[in-house]
C-alpha cells in the first residue's frame, strides 16, 4: 500500500476510535435531524397537492340569501338586501338563531368535544336515516365528518327563481310584475321561517306542517341552504344524482330527478374555519321494508360506506314497527356506533346483538302522548336507572320538559 495513504487512513481510524461518547451522539443527532429533514421532503415531493375544489359563486350567492345571510360581493341578491321582506326575515332569523344556539347548539357543541368525540371515530361517514333536511344537529354533533348521508320521505324539487327580476323592477314596485315577484318571495320566506320555528323551538320538523311549507319553498333545498351557510359553510356545487344497481352515482338533470327510484342531491361545501371540504348526500326515498327491498342501488351505496356512523332523533319509532325491519338489520350489522333516543332501534334489539356496548344520558321517560300506544322498554327503563350521565341540552320530542335522553351504542 502507499505509505502516506496508509498514514493517513490509520490517523483516521485512531482519532474517530478515540473521540467522545458525547461527540458521537452529538453527530448521530445531527444525521438523524438531517435524514428525517430529508424524508419530509421527499414525502411532501411524493404526495400529490390536495386537488382545488372550484366553487360555483353564484349557487352560494342564492345559499346566502336563503340564509338571511349578507352577500359578500355585488351580484344580483345584493341588490334585493333592501327589500322589506327579505330584511324582516334576516332580522328574524338572526334574533331566532342566536337564541337556539344560546339555548341548545352551544350546550350540544360542549358535550360533544367532552363527551361524544373521544368514543368515536368521527372521521367515518355519518348515517342519518329518518332525517328529513336535519343537517343542522348531525352537523353539531359531527363537525368532523367529511361525508354525511340523510334520508327520509321529503321531496327534491328545482330551487325557486328568487333573483328572477331584472335591476328595474328591484325599484320599481309599482310595477305588476315586480308586485307579483315580490309577493312570491314573500311567501317563500315565510313558509321557510314556519318550517325553521319548529327546528328553533322543539328542535325537529313537524311533518304535516314541513310538507305544506315545503309545497311554497319547492322541496328541501332551502332548507339544507340555511343551515349549511348558518354553521359556517360555503357552497361550493351541488348535483342531482341518482344510483346505477352497484350504488353508483350519477348526474341527472333535476327535471328527470322524479323517474329514478332513488332521487338523491349531493352538496358539496366547505368548512370556512378549516378549509375543510365536505359533502353532504340527501336522498328522497322510503325505507321502509318494502322501500328498501327494491332499492338494491341505495343498499349498495350506503353499504360501500360501512362501517359508519349513524344519528337517530325524532324518528317517530318507526323501527318499532315490523315494517321497518330492513333498514333496522342495516344498521345493527353496519354501524360502528349508533347515537339516538329511544325513537330510534328498540334497545332489546341492539342489546341481542350482543355486539355493542351502551352509555347513557339524560332522564328516560315513557314516549310522548302523540305516541300512545308505546310505553317505557322495561329494559331500557332498567338500565337507565342503574347508570346513565347526565345529558345538558334538550334535543327531541321531550323539547317542552326538557326530560331528554340519549344512547351511545359502540360495535365491540
Amino acid at each position: 500500500m502507499n505509505k502516506p495513504l496508509f498514514l493517513l487512513l490509520s490517523a483516521t481510524i485512531f482519532l474517530s476510535c478515540g473521540r467522545s461518547k458525547e461527540s458521537v451522539a452529538t453527530d448521530s443527532t445531527a444525521i438523524t435531524a438531517v435524514d428525517s429533514a430529508a424524508i419530509r421532503d421527499s414525502l411532501a415531493r411524493l404526495t400529490p397537492p390536495k386537488p382545488v375544489v372550484p366553487k360555483d359563486t353564484a349557487l352560494d350567492n342564492i345559499a346566502r340569501f336563503i340564509a338571511g345571510l349578507p352577500q359578500l360581493d355585488d351580484n344580483h341578491f345584493s341588490k334585493l338586501q333592501s327589500d322589506k321582506n327579505w330584511v324582516k326575515y334576516r332580522t328574524s332569523m338572526d334574533t331566532a338563531w342566536n337564541q337556539m344556539t344560546k339555548r341548545r347548539l352551544t350546550a350540544m357543541a360542549d358535550w360533544r368535544q367532552q363527551e361524544l368525540a373521544p368514543l368515536i371515530n368521527d372521521s367515518l361517514t355519518l348515517f342519518y336515516p329518518f332525517s328529513g333536511p336535519d343537517f343542522l344537529h348531525a352537523y353539531t354533533l359531527y363537525p368532523h365528518t367529511t361525508e354525511y348521508i340523510m334520508a327520509a320521505l321529503e321531496p327534491i324539487r328545482e330551487l325557486p327563481a328568487l333573483d328572477s327580476m331584472n335591476q328595474s323592477q328591484v325599484f320599481s314596485s309599482v310595477e305588476k310584475n315586480y308586485t307579483v315577484l315580490s309577493k312570491n318571495r314573500s311567501q317563500f320566506f315565510d313558509s321557510l321561517g314556519n318550517s325553521l320555528r319548529d327546528v328553533f323551538n322543539k328542535s325537529y320538523f313537524i311533518t304535516n306542517h314541513m310538507m305544506k311549507d315545503l309545497r311554497q319553498t319547492k322541496g328541501v333545498l332551502p332548507l339544507f341552504f340555511f343551515f349549511l351557510e348558518r354553521t359556517g359553510n360555503e357552497m361550493l356545487g351541488m348535483e342531482f344524482i341518482a344510483l346505477d344497481d352497484q350504488g353508483n352515482e350519477k348526474v341527472v338533470d333535476v327535471k328527470q330527478l322524479r323517474q329514478y327510484i332513488s332521487p338523491g342531491v349531493k352538496m358539496t361545501f366547505r368548512d370556512t374555519a378549516t378549509g375543510a371540504v365536505k359533502t353532504l348526500y340527501y336522498f328522497s326515498i322510503d325505507i321502509g321494508d318494502k322501500g328498501m327491498a327494491k332499492r338494491s342501488d341505495f343498499r349498495a351505496f350506503i353499504g360501500k360506506r360501512q362501517p359508519y356512523n349513524t344519528f337517530v332523533k325524532s324518528a317517530s319509532y318507526l323501527m318499532h314497527h315490523p315494517d321497518f325491519k330492513s333498514i333496522k338489520a342495516t344498521l345493527l350489522e353496519q354501524s360502528k356506533s349508533i347515537f339516538q333516543d329511544d325513537t330510534g332501534i328498540p334497545y332489546k334489539d341492539i342489546k341481542a346483538t350482543r355486539q355493542y356496548d351502551a352509555h347513557l344520558y339524560g332522564e328516560y321517560v315513557r314516549p310522548v302522548s302523540d305516541f300512545k300506544w308505546l310505553d317505557k322498554q322495561p329494559d331500557l327503563d332498567s338500565a337507565f336507572k342503574a347508570s346513565a350521565k347526565p345529558l345538558p341540552f334538550s334535543l327531541g320530542y321531550h323539547w317542552s320538559s326538557k326530560k331528554q335522553h340519549y344512547m351511545l351504542f359502540l360495535k365491540k
